[in-house]
């Protein structure tokens, strides 16, 4: 896999380096041939790990195929190689199994955004039809019920996602505006964030949506949860970095990216590129984000298995956040 030079990234480190320079911090300001072969690596990893998922599972998972699609749909759009084949494999496996009997409409939410271009009005009326009185839709485990965030938290978050989705794909503006103004009153009971997953997609979200005075707000919120060493940490609080929080922000970063953030955005890609792994993952400590006890001898399956999850969870964000590093491809835009 190769990528074409970005015409922009020799402006930005040199932002980054003016920045970093003025605060008085010390990074390796990794250079682009550096952060192309961690892109190449982890975009590896995520293939054969997703091979291994589709061979053992029936099902997307949460996170793993929409993010998959999502990491490898936006390298070929900056000009690295993918393999044309196998990734229409994903796809098709992807969207033959979107559809399930008791949907996860997150995943649902996942896949839209993964795949923007692709008209998926059955999914939109599946995240519609779940929309609840409240304005809500019921988040699913991995969102809620496992991590140590809490409901409220997780509900709005799940809204603001699923919004974001039918934003990117509306199939009946109608129907969306409609949705959107449900999940008002939800919004208007937002408590202050407990994780850095959920500042994301609230800046995201106003960045769509509006109100405009948010998103520098937030920002700033984002912004001033970075760690000395680079990193975010999923759970706000929590000292220690990891691959999901990191990779969430960088992406969010680079979405507009500014002077301002330059630094940060410096120091989250050395984070990223001095913790990964030789097989281009990147470790992760779930009893940092979830509160399901799983210690214990009894438990080692579970405790694995759960491991694995965030595993390929945390190294697809952080795949995503290398990624958004580049600028797109000219034949591409």
């Amino acid at each position: 896999m190769n990528a074409h030079p970005p015409a922009v990234h020799l402006l930005i480190g040199l932002l980054a380096l003016s920045a970093l320079a003025a605060r008085g911090d010390e990074v390796s300001q990794p250079d682009e041939e550096q952060l192309r072969a961690a892109t190449v690596k982890s975009l590896t990893f995520l293939d054969k790990k997703a091979d291994t998922w589709m061979n053992e599972k029936t099902c997307n998972g949460c996170h793993h195929m929409p993010e998959l699609l999502w990491s490898h749909r936006e390298a070929q759009r900056r000009g690295f190689s993918v393999d044309q084949k196998m990734f229409d494999e994903f796809v098709d496996w992807s969207y033959s199994h979107g559809k399930e009997k008791q949907p996860v409409l997150e995943m649902d939410a996942l896949m839209k955004l993964a795949m923007p271009d692709r008209p998926t009005p059955e999914l939109s009326d599946l995240i519609v039809k779940g929309q609840q009185p409240d304005g809500s839709w019921k988040p699913a485990g991995q969102f809620t019920g496992m991590q140590r965030r809490g409901p409220q938290d997780a509900t709005s978050n799940s809204a603001r996602l699923i919004l974001l989705a039918l934003g990117t794909q509306p199939t009946d503006p109608g129907a969306v505006e409609a949705t959107r103004d449900k999940a008002a009153a939800l919004f208007a009971k937002d408590e202050a964030a407990k994780s850095v997953d959920t500042l994301v997609w609230r800046t995201l979200y106003a960045q769509r949506f509006g109100p405009a005075p948010d998103v520098a707000a937030l920002r700033g919120e984002v912004l001033k949860l970075q760690h000395p060493d680079g990193g975010w940490s999923y759970i706000i609080g929590e000292e220690q970095s990891d691959s999901l929080a990191t990779g969430e922000a960088l992406y969010l970063l680079q979405q507009a990216p500014d002077p301002a953030s330059a630094g940060a955005v410096a120091r989250a890609q050395a984070w990223l590129l001095s913790h990964q792994r030789q097989d281009g993952g990147w470790d992760i400590d779930i009893t940092k984000i979830s509160k399901v006890d799983r210690s214990g001898p009894d438990k080692a399956k579970s405790f694995k298995a759960a491991t694995d999850i965030y595993t390929f969870w945390g190294s697809a964000w952080a795949t995503i956040g290398l990624v958004e590093g580049f600028p797109i491809s000219d034949s591409q835009k």
